[in-house]
């Protein structure tokens, strides 16, 4: 009896569940560092968004890598097999990624759907910009190879379980330095003109003079409003008949009554009548005379209007007045390639974002391990 299956099945359904959640928190780090590089931050913003909200976040980006990896793996397989170099199933793949997988994130950003993966938009800002797209590909692409080589390790090689601690690790931080120098090439591109945009040209006004001299008849002035006083009275059984005025919008408002000043009364005000005690006397006649009386004495308030406005509104935190300071608005950098790329791998989140990828994927990548050795279906089986 083959016993191998007890093993491989658990090994197999951990090895996704794992992968899942390594892809969902993968997804989310990266598109966070992207983001806030793109907007022209110094470091990454890194929020408190939970599972739930990057559960979609795998699927839009295996949607971009997909559309040219799968292509390019089922090319490289074909070449690898026709030629007999083994490496070209693994180097096509990742060459046609890195070459046109930033188009695609950048026309993402740029177009008004994420899903679109090309925008014409996104070539027009690229010729602008020849030299820091050129140094955008020399960058990556030392990054995008060790990242696939990373992958590899940890997930596509059975046994050998010391390339999994180290791949990870790489994988990790090839991944973040990835998004942050897309990410800096997407705010470059931020300060170059859209040239395919087309601009809406006003249509000249047509002079009296020219429209007579071409034999064009002007329109014709729209008609005068009659009010319904100008017309004749209908006549009826009970006698004539005459409708009201409409007051149209063109109408000059009626003048108004002009107000006379009143000379104030110096006379002093009568007293305070005496306010009647509660409850009242059950033996006391209700007359005329207390018709006027008032029930309840009026106090003047107590509460100041600054007691009343909070102060948050009358003295606006230091946040809020950053936000109203343009001096702190996002400018050209002078410098696109600069040391600036790793300022954020010193950050407390970015480095505890980099340590639950790698536990996450050493789990996955243990999970992987395990159900290939005890995969009944396998050779020698």
């Amino acid at each position: 009896m083959d016993l191998r299956a007890l093993i491989f099945l658990p090994a197999l359904v951990g090895a996704a569940i794992c992968a899942a959640v390594f892809l969902t928190f993968a997804a989310h780090y990266y598109l966070t560092v992207l983001e806030s590089t793109a907007a022209g931050a110094r470091e990454v913003v890194w929020g408190g968004e939970s599972v739930t909200d990057a559960f979609g976040k795998p699927f839009y980006l295996a949607w971009l890598l997909c559309l040219w990896l799968g292509p390019a793996y089922v090319i490289g397989r074909s070449l690898a097999g026709s030629s007999g170099v083994v490496w070209l199933s693994f180097g096509v793949p990742v060459a046609v990624a890195w070459l046109l997988y930033p188009v695609s994130q950048l026309s993402s950003l740029s177009a008004s759907s994420v899903w679109l993966p090309l925008h014409p938009q996104v070539f027009a800002r690229l010729v602008q910009r020849p030299a820091v797209t050129l140094g955008f590909f020399a960058l990556t692409l030392p990054v995008f190879a060790l990242g696939g080589l990373s992958f590899k390790w940890a997930f596509l090689t059975s046994g050998e379980w010391q390339l999994l601690l180290v791949g990870m690790p790489l994988l990790a931080v090839a991944m973040i330095l990835y998004a942050r120098l897309l990410g800096r090439l997407a705010f470059a591109l931020m300060f170059t003109k859209d040239i395919l945009k087309r601009k809406k040209k006003k249509k000249p006004r047509k002079a009296a003079g020219d429209s007579e001299a071409r034999g064009e008849v002007a329109d014709p002035e729209p008609a005068v409003a009659v009010q319904p006083a100008d017309l004749p009275p209908i006549s009826t059984p009970d006698g004539e008949l005459a409708g009201y005025n409409v007051l149209m919008s063109d109408d000059p408002p009626a003048p108004k009554k002009r107000v006379l000043a009143e000379a104030v009364d110096d006379t002093p005000p009568p007293a305070p009548r005496k306010v009647n005690s509660y409850p009242p006397d059950p033996a006391r006649t209700w007359t005329d005379a207390d018709e006027d009386t008032a029930p309840y004495g009026m106090n003047a308030s107590e509460v100041k209007d600054a007691d009343r406005i909070p102060e948050a509104v009358l003295k606006p935190s230091a946040e809020e007045m950053e936000l109203l300071d343009r001096r702190r608005a996002p400018k050209r950098p002078k410098r696109v390639w600069n040391a600036e790329l790793f300022v954020c791998f010193g950050q407390p989140g970015t480095i505890a974002a980099i340590l639950i990828l790698c536990l996450i994927g050493l789990a996955a990548g243990a999970m992987v391990r395990v159900a290939r050795q005890f995969d009944p279906t396998a050779s020698g089986g």
